[in-house]
């Protein structure tokens, strides 16, 4: 019986960091099991999932990186999960087909798992991400959706169409997060998809929590300060501490805006009706699990123009805060220091 690789694909922003935790939280108890999830060596794995560096080297195409990887991986006898969000960049290219012939080479039979959310949840946040995760990005949400459109991401039915044909359609295994899924939910998925449903999280275990977002209501304001600092020729070091600052900070001395939303139910709804098809076609093929809600919450709060309400916690907060960062801030401030030599 051949060996079996799981590529858990991501998507981004759809509980793939709490799911790779729960692997490295169970990870003894998935070798009891005949299957591994080992974390090689290196920065770039840590909070990327134990396969990052390998789609990154397969994305730039160094193959004897991939190789040496793979070698890494190959190791021992079992099944192998291989997770990272990554790897949902090289769905729609050789590079992907590639790293599956590889692995079949090994003599794996190489399955995929994916976890979307629903578009316009994905969307927010994704933005959130490039707002707060030291990226550089500081557009608009709006030219971030432009941005996604243009690059297929929001099409899940394609996503899973491109990795069925490479691994087989009846090897592609996905989900979807609702507003009502629990956290263990997407983690219990990929447990039990990987062949260790026995390790699933009961309803009072406790999943560990990871990249916890700020408040919505203070994501936008946070844009405006990066876009401020980054066009006052600001370092990225910098930048990053100031974010941390505010958000650790800004709670305590603005009233953040209650909104649930960052863009408004008008263009919530018009994601929702664009990719409802897509969406549809997906549920109907086999190996996913669950339905797409379809239902767009209405919130009062979120229809105060966005820019607008977050101009004046920006300011609110530039004339409140004090001379001294909160004491975390201050520590991770004497890291980055340290780290970068300064």
């Amino acid at each position: 019986m051949p060996r079996r690789v799981f590529l858990h694909v991501g998507m981004p922003k759809c509980a793939t960091t709490t799911i790779q935790a729960a692997l490295l939280q169970k990870q003894e108890a998935l070798r009891g099991l005949g299957i591994t999830y080992e974390m090689p060596e290196g920065p770039v794995a840590e909070g990327q999932g134990n396969a990052a560096d390998l789609a990154m080297a397969a994305y730039r195409e160094r193959a004897p990186v991939v190789a040496a990887a793979l070698d890494f991986f190959s190791r021992g006898a079992g099944d192998v999960v291989l997770s990272a969000e990554s790897l949902a960049g090289l769905y729609k290219s050789a590079v992907a087909i590639r790293l599956v012939e590889e692995l079949r080479a090994r003599g794996f039979e190489v399955s995929v798992i994916a976890v979307f959310r629903r578009q316009d949840h994905w969307l927010e946040s994704d933005f959130k991400q490039h707002v707060k995760g030291g990226q550089k990005w500081n557009g608009s949400i709006e030219e971030l959706l432009e941005k996604r459109t243009q690059q297929d991401v929001l099409n899940y039915a394609l996503f899973m169409l491109y990795w069925g044909k490479y691994v087989g359609r009846d090897r592609v295994f996905s989900t979807v997060i609702l507003p009502s899924s629990a956290r263990r939910d997407p983690v219990n998925f990929v447990l039990e998809q990987i062949g260790a449903g026995s390790l699933c999280y009961a309803e009072e275990a406790d999943v560990p929590l990871a990249n916890v977002s700020p408040p919505t209501g203070l994501i936008e304001p946070a844009r405006l300060l990066k876009r401020e600092m980054q066009e006052a020729g600001a370092s990225a070091a910098a930048v990053d501490v100031a974010l941390d600052r505010f958000f650790a900070e800004a709670p305590g001395l603005v009233e953040v805006p209650k909104r649930r939303f960052l863009l408004p139910f008008a263009a919530r709804q018009a994601l929702v009706d664009r990719w409802k098809g897509s969406n549809h076609d997906l549920e109907r093929r086999a190996g996913h699990v669950g339905k797409f809600d379809v239902e767009v919450t209405q919130d009062a709060a979120s229809e105060v123009p966005l820019e607008e309400e977050a101009r004046a916690v920006l300011a609110e907060w530039k004339a409140a805060k004090g001379p001294t960062p909160a004491p975390q801030v201050r520590a991770r401030r004497g890291f980055l220091r340290r780290f970068l030599g300064r």
